[in-house]
């Protein structure tokens, strides 16, 4: 494990998607810098795989079954991760899920199942670990928002009323658990080139998106989890009820049609490293 930073030292911290894409890359980020981790998803192959490779690393990480759409099974993961170390710390909230439909044509369930996997398995966690932070003097929870939360996008009215209400959830847990040393914020991705978005779009699409952004390319899942462990860590002890967008600079456009869209795009350079 890298000593560069240890933010986390001492530390417990529950992730919640942490298999693959954006939770994986906080998972290992938050062990390198010193946490214990509890990583909890329905991939549990996948977490229990990630778990070994940061152990024989040196760091301490476990892997919980978890899936949100089944409630009873995640308070159970849920209850499990707490029970391993006996406290939480941090809480970050990355399952999820999307679907996209016209609200004239999309069938109420998609709303509801996007409740479930978005907003409600968000509720059941913070609701889970919020006592236990009392108890031990505070804590950090980072709600998985999306810049699709703070804008409307036709086709997919589901997906973004979910991730608008996370921030509105976000500024009221902010504002009822301060006075308990427990931070709330909400991270806002856009693009992330995960494993999961690059096999579900084409080329000519990923091309459209890096033209959209103003770093001329799509995020790396390890650039979203220094921002999520920012707002995890005492180096953002006075922020709370914030949302960070983290997007490369695509929502800083109006995205009218302008000469300047038109014109060739050389990406910026990449982060190195993972």
């Amino acid at each position: 494990m890298t000593r560069e930073r240890r933010r986390f030292e001492g530390k417990v911290a529950i992730v919640s998607g942490g298999a693959d894409g954006m939770g994986a890359a906080c998972v290992r980020q938050l062990a390198r810098e010193g946490a214990k981790v509890c990583a909890i998803d329905v991939k549990i192959d996948m977490a229990r795989a990630l778990a070994d490779d940061l152990n024989r690393e040196g760091g301490t990480v476990a892997a919980f079954r978890g899936d949100v759409l089944d409630e009873a099974g995640f308070r159970k993961a849920l209850s499990d991760a707490m029970a391993e170390h006996g406290r939480v710390d941090t809480l970050i909230n990355v399952a999820g899920g999307s679907a996209s439909g016209l609200v004239s044509e999309l069938d109420l369930e998609v709303y509801d199942r996007l409740y479930r996997l978005n907003f409600r398995s968000t509720l059941i966690a913070a609701k889970a670990v919020i006592p236990t932070m009392r108890q031990t003097g505070g804590g950090s929870i980072v709600v998985m928002s999306s810049i699709s939360g703070l804008r409307g996008d036709p086709d997919w009215s589901a997906y973004n009323s979910m991730k608008a209400a996370l921030i509105n959830l976000t500024q009221c847990l902010a504002w009822e658990e301060g006075q308990h040393a427990i931070r709330v914020n909400a991270i806002c991705p856009g693009p992330i080139a995960s494993e999961r978005m690059l096999a579900t779009i084409s080329t000519e699409h990923a091309q459209e998106y890096n033209n959209a952004i103003a770093l001329g390319r799509m995020g790396h899942p390890s650039e979203l989890a220094e921002a999520i462990l920012f707002l995890a860590s005492d180096q953002a002890s006075f922020v709370t009820g914030a949302h960070l967008v983290a997007d490369g600079g695509l929502t800083a456009s109006t995205a009218q049609p302008t000469s300047w869209a038109k014109l060739p795009r050389k990406a910026a350079p990449p982060r190195t490293g993972d």
